[in-house]
């Protein structure tokens, strides 16, 4: 089971360049959705000379990122899956325990916050609408407990599109049978920043689940 999460330690995508571009509907009122690269895009993160920002966009459907022009695929640290699998939105939580005294976790932490930050400023967001970006890291409002990541678990044709492996064995386990404060490792993706309702959110998706 050594070889079953396959993405790269999340630390070697620190010094990446990440890429951004921007992808208009063709016909915003069709049916059909259809999509375009925005012709005067610029896909550097660092875009404070770009007049066209996505928050201006008014056809903007959705903003591919990446990590030196590859995927932005990686493994996480061993983590706890807090309230199991959410069967009404296809989500788990996984939490950055002792971030604040775990050296690697806090590592991973402030790797999710950056990307965040990074794409917060791509789009254009500052303090005064930070708020139209769902962060995918939430927290309890009395800040009591360590704060956790959303996971979003692919669901296509009918089926969950996801790996899950029990370490003491090579059997299949069910994404449906994942408990309460299981402890986990996991290969997680994201490959767009989505715009909906006038908001933008960019969500982890799982694809390969290690029960520890």
């Amino acid at each position: 089971m050594n070889n079953f999460i396959k993405y790269n330690n999340f630390e070697t995508l620190k010094n990446y360049k990440i890429n951004f571009n921007c992808f208009n509907y063709k016909d915003y009122n069709s049916k059909k959705k259809e999509y375009e690269l925005h012709k005067n895009n610029d896909n550097d993160n660092d875009n404070d000379n770009n007049n066209d920002k996505p928050i201006e966009l008014k056809n903007l459907a959705y903003i591919d990122i990446t990590a030196n022009q590859y995927p932005i695929n990686i493994q996480t640290p061993d983590m706890l899956c807090l309230f199991g699998f959410n069967k009404e939105t296809n989500q788990i939580c996984l939490q950055f325990t002792n971030y604040k005294t775990d050296q690697r976790m806090n590592l991973f932490y402030n790797f999710i916050q950056n990307l965040e930050y990074l794409q917060m400023k791509y789009i254009g967001l500052n303090e005064d609408n930070c708020n139209l970006y769902n962060s995918q890291i939430k927290q309890d409002s009395n800040m009591k407990y360590d704060p956790y990541l959303i996971i979003k678990i692919p669901f296509r044709n009918n089926k969950y599109e996801v790996d899950i492996r029990n370490k003491g064995n090579n059997n299949y386990c069910s994404i449906t049978n994942l408990y309460n404060f299981t402890k986990v490792r996991c290969d997680i993706y994201i490959d767009k920043i989505w715009k909906y309702n006038e908001r933008y959110i960019c969500k982890w998706k799982l694809s390969r689940l290690l029960i520890l």
